[in-house]
């Protein structure tokens, strides 16, 4: 009996014992899922919080795609920031101040130095003081190189991991085709160039230091125009490194004149400075994947491999060279038809009412050309006033400045691949050819069409500028003698990004609201590239289910 009683007592503990662990267990189910209750909630009303807040419903209402339009407004907000910074004093010099400064004259030319591009309401080497031009290097070193290529090559250099959609946002600003290489890329591009302008600033130092200006062009009515670094050790240091900068990034600002770098335009040495600028805006127009597939050949030459350049590369070079020689062909030629009223190939001396003609010595020409001719494709510095330049020429110079140099480089304008894309399609259409090819690839029907897209929406865009300026500006893009001819230059170097201006600062000055916001929204747009412009006001939609039935159209 005690053992059945026992035995019985044990098996009411059991089952005590179960049942409370079952309690247990059922409390502790209840316990975790109002715990969980309680942190979704917390996660919904945080998440909607966030919908609700006010930047959420201005991202929402954006139409933006989400790495473009994270790249325009990294650019917007440093636009705003740092036009803010530029029309306060202490960043103005005093004599800046006549200029009658404001917000928008400070971000105008915020836009022009993110966007590389040099065309300024007033001359930056008397309005701005030291950090004022400090401020401009800073951006436009930020624009030519990029601000998501800078912030992967800190996180580089600090061992730091790179999130993928740094990754995506940093290949669409500066990147190559492929993701994989993206950030391999763009370390050494960021490497190359800063070495390219390192060793440009020490060349440039002893010729500031050592040559002289001349003095007639800082000099107009009487009144200082500029300033001479000669023989003064702070001043050239700074001017090397400043310049050295601008030219790297296609930015075109200079600190010299009103007249940029015509000042060593009379001295036979001052060749050797306009060289060194012409070396590093070549370099900084190539693009990012051009230096990667260098830096790739070199090494496989080391170690006997044969790699081949991309088609990125060859057709990149290939039009960039093409351009380099037939750009100033095309200008010696619409000159030469002027004959004697060419004012680049003769210099006109009136003295008693007669005018004595004499032609330039051929090496003062051929650089004159060359160099003024290649910056219109890149830089924007210059040695010759424009407007010297016949309207022939000045079509030419358009034309350049629209086309522009390399994708994903310092430089604006349709970008070389482009144009070589149009060209070989409608070569193919010649031949009655349903693909288009190069160098023995493809390209994408893709990237035809959207070739074919930013070459229209280019032409309506500068169109469009054109026309803003004329109606809203007319009296003063028409003073002096100005023409159409002038109007466009400044719009497509606007778009070129390029900074070669017709007009001097005063009359850019007293351009209306809707010029100056004209020439702003253009420089922005040439710098981000129409191929991501358009991309930006294009989120990812859903596959078509269906697509209408085909009909032929006939065309011109």
């Amino acid at each position: 009996m005690k053992t059945n009683n026992s035995v019985e007592n044990t098996s009411k503990n059991l089952e005590e014992t179960n049942i409370s662990d079952d309690v247990k267990e059922l409390r502790e189910e209840k316990r975790r899922s109002r715990k969980d209750k309680i942190r979704e909630r917390r996660i919904e009303s945080k998440k909607w919080v966030r919908e609700s807040s006010f930047f959420a419903k201005v991202k929402k209402a954006m139409p933006f795609s989400k790495v473009i339009g994270k790249i325009f407004m990294i650019y917007l907000f440093t636009v705003l920031f740092t036009g803010f910074l530029l029309m306060i004093p202490g960043i103005i010099s005093v004599s800046g101040s006549e200029y009658n400064w404001d917000y928008i004259s400070g971000i105008f030319n915020a836009s022009a130095a993110l966007s590389d591009t040099g065309i300024v309401t007033a001359p930056v080497w008397s309005t701005y003081t030291f950090w004022g031009q400090l401020i401009l290097l800073i951006l436009f070193q930020l624009g030519g190189i990029g601000v998501l290529t800078i912030k992967i090559t800190l996180l580089i250099m600090l061992n730091k991991k790179i999130s993928v959609n740094d990754q995506i946002t940093a290949q669409t600003e500066r990147g190559g085709i492929a993701l994989s290489n993206t950030t391999e890329m763009i370390k050494d591009a960021f490497v190359f160039l800063i070495i390219v302008e390192i060793i440009g600033s020490f060349v440039l130092f002893f010729g500031f230091y050592f040559i002289e200006v001349d003095h007639d062009s800082l000099m107009q009515d009487g009144k200082a125009i500029g300033q001479s670094p000669f023989r003064n050790f702070e001043m050239s240091l700074w001017f090397s490194i400043f310049h050295s900068v601008s030219a790297v990034n296609n930015a075109g600002m200079d600190i010299f004149s009103d007249n940029s770098l015509q000042g060593y335009n009379t001295n036979p040495y001052g060749y050797s400075i306009q060289s060194v600028f012409l070396i590093q805006w070549v370099i900084g127009g190539l693009g990012y994947p051009t230096y990667h597939d260098v830096k790739k050949k070199i090494r496989a030459m080391k170690t006997g491999e044969h790699v081949q350049f991309s088609l990125f590369t060859k057709l990149n070079f290939t039009v960039y060279s093409a351009l380099f020689f037939i750009g100033p062909l095309l200008v010696f030629f619409t000159e030469l038809s002027s004959g004697q009223d060419s004012n680049i190939l003769y210099t006109h001396n009136i003295s008693d009412g007669v005018d004595t003609v004499t032609a330039v010595s051929w090496h003062k020409g051929l650089f004159d050309i060359v160099f003024n001719v290649s910056a219109s494709r890149n830089s924007g510095f210059t040695t010759i006033d424009i407007r010297s330049m016949n309207e022939g020429s000045r079509v030419v110079l358009s034309t350049l400045m629209f086309i522009g140099s390399a994708p994903s480089s310092t430089a604006g304008g349709i970008r070389t691949t482009t144009f070589a894309i149009l060209l070989i399609l409608c070569w193919s259409v010649i031949r009655n050819k349903k693909s288009v090819s190069a160098f023995s690839k493809t390209i994408p029907q893709d990237t035809v069409r959207k070739s074919m897209a930013v070459f229209v929406v280019s032409m309506i865009l500068s169109v469009s500028m054109i026309f803003i300026i004329y109606v809203d500006s007319y009296t003063q893009a028409m003073a002096e003698g100005f023409d159409m001819t002038d109007i466009m230059v400044l719009v497509f170097s606007a778009f070129g990004t390029v900074g070669f201006s017709p007009y001097n600062t005063h009359i850019i000055t007293s351009f209306g609201m809707a010029s100056k916001f004209a020439l702003i929204i253009t420089m922005f747009i040439g710098q981000l590239g129409i191929s991501n412009t358009l991309l930006a006001f294009v989120k990812p939609s859903s596959k078509e289910r269906f697509k209408y039935l085909e009909q032929d159209v006939m065309i011109g």
